[in-house]
C-alpha cells in the first residue's frame, strides 16, 4: 500500500481537539504537517503549482485536516480561502471542503440551507437596521442576538426587554455589524451536541448549562452529560451535516415545546467533552472514517 501524507490547518488556536487530530493523523497516516493557515504560500507558473508553510516545500500531501480559516482582514480570509481551494485542484481530499467550511463560518448561510431542506430552525431576523430589528422583534418575549459568525458562545446575548435590546442592536449598528437576532425557545437549560461522521451520528451528549448560566456551551462551563440519540434526532442531523455539504459535523438541537429545532451546525467543531461524557475516539473515528475516504 502507497503510504499517504497528512496536512492538518489550524487557525490561531493549538487546542486540545487540534492537537489529538494531529497525532492521531501521525499514527493512523504517518507523515503529517502541521500549518496556520496564515502560514500557507503558493506559486503557480505553466510548470505547475507549489506550496510551503513558511518556508519548507511541502510536496505529495494526500489528505488535509482543514479546520480554520483563522483571523484576518477581509482580503486575508480571501487569500486563504483561494489557497485552500486551490490544493483541492491539484487532487488533494480536503476534510471538510473548502466551500463547505466558509458556507458554515456564517449563521445566516446555514439557516438558509436547513430551512430550505425542511429541516426546523428557529424564528430568525437578519438586517443592518436596528429600528427594523426593534420594529419585527418586539412581539417576541425574548431574544437572543448573536454575532453572525463565530462560535463557543462568546458574544451571545439575551433580552427580555425589547428596549435594552434596541440600544445594543444601536451599537452594534454603528459597529458595522450585521444583526442576527433569533426567539429565544424555553428549553430545559440544556442542548444536545451530536457529532456526525460520514452518514452516522458517532457520539452524542447533553449539554447542561450551570446553574448561574442559561447558556450551554462547554467552552463557557456547561456540563456534558452522556445520551443515547434517538433515530429520528440522527436522522435530522445527518441530513444537516449532508445539506451543508460537510463531511463531518457537531450539530447543536434545541429540545422546545414545539420539539426538536437545530440551533446551529459547527464544521469545525472541537470534541473534548464529547469525547470524556461518551468514551468514543473522536480523532479517531474521524481519521479512520477519511482514510478509508481517500483509499476507495
Amino acid at each position: 500500500m502507497v503510504a499517504l501524507q497528512a496536512l492538518v490547518v489550524i487557525g490561531r488556536s493549538f487546542d486540545a481537539s487540534n492537537k489529538q487530530l494531529y497525532y492521531t493523523c501521525k499514527r493512523l497516516v504517518g507523515k503529517t504537517f502541521l500549518a496556520h493557515a496564515m502560514d500557507l504560500s503558493t506559486s503557480i507558473s505553466p510548470n505547475g503549482s507549489r506550496f510551503w508553510i513558511g518556508y519548507r516545500e511541502i510536496r505529495n500531501v494526500d489528505l488535509c485536516f482543514f479546520r480554520s480559516f483563522g483571523v484576518g482582514g477581509y482580503e486575508q480570509i480571501i487569500k486563504r480561502v483561494g489557497l485552500m481551494k486551490h490544493l483541492e485542484e491539484t487532487g488533494m481530499h480536503v476534510i471538510n471542503p473548502t466551500v463547505a467550511l466558509l458556507k458554515v463560518h456564517d449563521k445566516y448561510s446555514i439557516l438558509t440551507l436547513l430551512a430550505k431542506a425542511g429541516l426546523p430552525v428557529p424564528e430568525t431576523f437578519v438586517t443592518e437596521s436596528a429600528h427594523w430589528a426593534y420594529r419585527m422583534t418586539r412581539g417576541l418575549k425574548k431574544t437572543v442576538c448573536k454575532p453572525i459568525t463565530g462560535g463557543l458562545g462568546f458574544g451571545v446575548m439575551k433580552f427580555e426587554d425589547p428596549d435594552l435590546a434596541f440600544n445594543a442592536y444601536k451599537k452594534l449598528e454603528a459597529m458595522g455589524l450585521p444583526l442576527y437576532i433569533q426567539e429565544y425557545l424555553e428549553n430545559p437549560r440544556r442542548d444536545i451536541r451530536a457529532f456526525v461522521v460520514g452518514d452516522r451520528v458517532v457520539a452524542s451528549i447533553y449539554r447542561v448549562a450551570l446553574k448561574e448560566s442559561w447558556k450551554t456551551n462547554i467552552a463557557l462551563g456547561s456540563n456534558p452529560k452522556s445520551l443515547k440519540l434517538p433515530k429520528e434526532l440522527k436522522e435530522m442531523t445527518v441530513k444537516a451535516t449532508k445539506t451543508l455539504g460537510l463531511v463531518y459535523a457537531g450539530v447543536d438541537i434545541l429540545e422546545t415545546e414545539k420539539g426538536p429545532v437545530l440551533l446551529e451546525v459547527n464544521g469545525s467543531p472541537s470534541w473534548q467533552g464529547l469525547e470524556e461524557a461518551s468514551g468514543v475516539n473522536v480523532a479517531e473515528v474521524l481519521v479512520k472514517h477519511v482514510l478509508n475516504m481517500t483509499r476507495r
